[in-house]
């Protein structure tokens, strides 16, 4: 296996590749992103396209190759993300584990293969396919998301079989059951089918919306029906619309999290890309986690009536376990966004840009009402929202929404921070341990730390520098007598994995510097060094001078003596 697994490095392109999670911006001979798996304002994700490594030099750590990131990115086991990238590559696969095969492999082919029957069934439908289109739907936007028709019956399932698959995987995959007959029948009858996709694009599972005809009839059933929990599909887990959007939230850093699968549809037939919905359930602490690893900002939208209120503060609870910046958008007379979108696109865009903060927009609606002189009222809402504003996590963010607590309510800022401080704290018996990890980690980064001789912190910087900016490697080399023989050895091996690491710390150390100024840093590093080494050469000299002086042999005093004079003659020009 270890030969399909090198080939595929190979083939794929590792910064295409996480340039379909992350905005991965040319810093060098390498790139950097925000890294997805810790929150962080100032890249420390950097990517080695030489080597098809990637490595964070933030708090997390992380690091790895096209395989390790998929499998910690999409919570993958190896052989799921082996099975993706063998696609992507074009890698036949041998050798494969029989069990896991059964386990993963057989499922997202049935899954794949239902996805593709029903696109068929839904060319030839004219109901369901005259139903998407008066929702607003273009053809594009259904090719797009591979929206399709199941006829219902034991259509599916004798599709499946005739394409050599047992019955006990059909059901086994969610699109089959067996019912009270004995009989095995279609999980979907009649539906109008929207494929769930995993963030690699792989179908998963669906959800099925009954046809407007049946509506219309009264049959009972559910208006949407989702596929079951199955090995490879977890409602909890999965955002509709993520493996088409998770670029433009990662560019943006703003996700447009809707409720529906027509708003996510609709919302980016008019634009809008950066749009996702939750899948057959609520928001889960997972779906966050996810988010968080590329983007900053939420958008939501709620009704602005009291059931949309409650479901707002019900999100901010959530939300508060996460470092967020959670707005919601007005549709003013819109029931939601596919029909905002569907009335007027650019609206929608218009109202996304207006967003205000989830909590401005709490204070103002439950502050609206309260008259004056109700002070029993106002001091309710006042300890209900700072109670909501605690569970916040940070601190900046804290203190702004306390600010717009006190510019609503009327109350001075300085009761409630008084109000808010005397409140029960978290507890926090427990040491911070990401905390002392970071200061662990940041002192093992730290050049210029105690335990580093000033030689050694400069080449440190130096190397890192040449090996990853064009150019200045080979000045590095045209000066390789004044580098230490341990480094010295690394311009010989420019593609060893010291050299690579080398490379990607430079890349972090840089930050946003101009390459102006990496020059002038690199000559001033090179100019240091060569007064490093003179002063190493003025000692070996002294020492030379004192040993000549105790010989009684004053001819070789003189001539040291005039060598010495030579070197601090040359170190007084480099100073100047």
């Amino acid at each position: 296996m270890s030969g399909e697994v090198e080939e595929i490095k190979k083939r794929i392109d590792v910064v295409e590749f996480l340039k379909g999670y992350l905005d991965l911006q040319p810093a060098g001979k390498n790139f950097k992103a925000l890294c997805p798996f810790h929150s962080e304002k100032t890249p420390s994700f950097v990517v080695s396209p030489d080597r098809s490594r990637w490595h964070c030099f933030g708090s997390c750590g992380e690091g790895g190759d096209i395989f390790t990131f998929l499998m910690k990115y999409e919570n993958l086991e190896f052989y799921e993300a082996l099975q993706v990238l063998a696609e992507r590559a074009g890698v036949p696969l041998r050798q494969l584990d029989p069990q896991k095969q059964k386990e993963f492999g057989i499922l997202y082919d049935i899954n794949e293969e239902a996805n593709n029957f029903f696109q068929e069934e839904l060319k030839k439908n004219e109901e369901a396919l005259g139903y998407l289109r008066a929702r607003g739907l273009k053809d594009k936007t259904i090719e797009e998301f591979e929206l399709g028709y199941s006829p219902g019956g034991e259509a599916l399932t004798m599709h499946l079989l005739q394409k050599g698959h047992s019955i006990e995987d059909i059901v086994r995959a969610g699109v089959s059951y067996k019912n009270r007959r004995g009989m095995y029948w279609d999980k979907f009858q009649r539906r109008i089918m929207f494929p769930i996709a995993s963030g690699v694009g792989k179908t998963v599972a669906f959800t099925g919306r009954m046809m407007p005809s049946d509506e219309e009839r009264g049959i009972e059933a559910p208006k949407y029906l989702n596929s079951p929990e199955t090995l490879i599909f977890s409602k909890s887990k999965i955002l509709y619309g993520l493996h088409l959007s998770k670029r433009d939230i990662s560019k943006s850093r703003t996700a447009f999290l809707v409720e529906g699968q027509m708003d996510v549809l609709m919302a980016w037939q008019s634009g809008v890309k950066n749009v996702i919905a939750v899948s057959g359930t609520g928001l889960t602490q997972f779906h966050l986690q996810r988010l968080g690893r590329i983007a900053d900002t939420i958008l939501l939208s709620f009704d602005n009536d009291e059931a949309g209120l409650k479901a707002m503060e019900r999100g901010l609870d959530i939300f508060g376990d996460f470092d967020f910046y959670v707005k919601v958008v007005h549709l003013g007379e819109h029931k939601d966004p596919a029909d905002a979108a569907q009335a007027d696109p650019e609206f929608l865009k218009g109202a996304m840009e207006k967003a205000r903060g989830a909590f401005t927009n709490l204070f103002e609606t439950r502050f609206h009402g309260v008259q004056g002189d109700d002070v029993a009222e106002r001091k309710r809402l006042v300890r209900h929202f700072l109670s909501k504003i605690r569970g916040v996590r940070s601190a900046t963010e804290q203190d702004a929404w306390i600010k717009e607590l006190s510019r609503v309510s009327g109350v001075p800022e300085t009761a409630l921070l008084e109000e808010f401080s005397s409140a029960e704290a978290p507890s926090s018996g427990s040491p911070n341990v990401i905390s002392e990890a970071e200061g662990s980690e940041s002192e093992t980064l730290d050049f210029s730390s105690s335990n580093l001789q000033r030689v050694d912190r400069i080449c440190r910087r130096l190397f890192s520098l040449a090996f990853a900016y064009d150019g200045f490697l080979e000045e590095l080399k045209k000066k390789a007598e004044l580098v230490p023989n341990e480094y010295r050895k690394m311009l010989d091996n420019p593609e060893s994995e010291d050299a690579l690491q080398f490379s990607m710390q430079g890349t972090y150390n840089a930050g946003d510097l101009e390459e102006e100024i990496l020059q002038a840093e690199f000559e001033g590093l090179l100019l240091q060094l060569h007064i490093e080494a003179l002063k190493r050469q003025k000692n070996e000299i002294r020492t030379k001078i004192r040993e000549s002086e105790q010989q009684g042999s004053e001819e070789d005093s003189l001539r040291f003596l005039e060598e010495f004079q030579q070197v601090a003659i040359e170190m007084d020009k480099l100073k100047q």
